[in-house]
C-alpha cells in the first residue's frame, strides 16, 4: 500500500484513472524509463515500476512527499530504481536534458495552474523524450478538448474521467525534421 500526505498537500490521481492510465500503457512499460512530474506520492511512478518499468525519476517540490516517495520505494523494493528530485519542476529542464530520453513523462499539475500550456509550449520534447516516446497529461477537463499539442508532438489519446482528463502525446516528426 502506497502511502500519501494526510489533506489536500497533494491531489492524488483517483484509482480509475491511475488504472485507466497504466493499462493503456501495459504493453510499453516493461523496461521502460519513466519521468513523473509533479510526483506527490509517486504512485504512478511506483506502479509502473511494479508492471516491469526500469527506472523512474519523481520531481517534487513537496520535501515531505519527496520524503515520502523514497520510503514507499523502499518498502516496496524499488529503492535503487528511482531518483528523487526534490525541486520546482521549472529548476530542474536543464539537469534531465543531461539525463537519457524518456519512453514517458508522466505530468499531473495543480489543476488550471498553467503548467499544462507551460510544459507543453517550453519543453525540448526532442530531447526529453525517445523517438517513440509518449507525453501523459492529466488536466482539469476542458470543454474545448485537449490543450493542442506544439510542434513535434501530436494527440493519440484523449478521454474524460469525471472533472478530469487524460491526454497522450506522442513524439512525431516535424516536417522536414528527423525525430533522432
Amino acid at each position: 500500500m502506497i502511502k500519501t500526505l494526510p489533506g489536500l498537500t497533494t491531489r492524488p490521481t483517483t484509482e480509475r484513472l491511475r488504472q485507466s492510465w497504466l493499462n493503456s500503457l501495459h504493453m510499453r512499460l516493461p523496461e521502460a524509463s519513466i519521468l513523473e512530474l509533479f510526483a506527490g506520492s509517486g504512485a504512478l511512478g511506483l506502479e509502473s515500476l511494479s508492471r516491469g518499468s526500469d527506472r523512474v525519476v519523481f520531481v517534487e517540490e513537496n520535501p515531505k512527499a519527496a520524503q515520502l516517495i523514497r520510503e514507499n520505494a523502499k518498502t516496496l523494493g524499488f529503492q535503487d530504481q528511482i531518483l528523487v528530485l526534490n525541486k520546482k519542476v521549472e529548476q530542474v529542464q536543464s539537469w534531465l536534458k543531461e539525463e537519457p530520453p524518456f519512453d514517458f513523462i508522466f505530468a499531473d499539475p495543480p489543476y488550471d495552474s498553467g503548467y499544462e500550456e507551460l510544459l507543453l509550449k517550453e519543453w525540448p520534447w526532442s530531447q526529453m523524450l525517445k523517438e517513440d516516446g509518449w507525453f501523459c497529461l492529466e488536466s482539469a477537463w476542458r470543454k474545448e478538448g485537449a490543450y493542442p499539442p506544439p510542434p513535434g508532438l501530436k494527440i493519440v489519446r484523449d478521454e474524460r474521467y469525471g472533472d478530469s482528463q487524460l491526454t497522450f502525446y506522442a513524439r512525431q516528426e516535424e516536417e522536414g525534421t528527423p525525430t533522432s
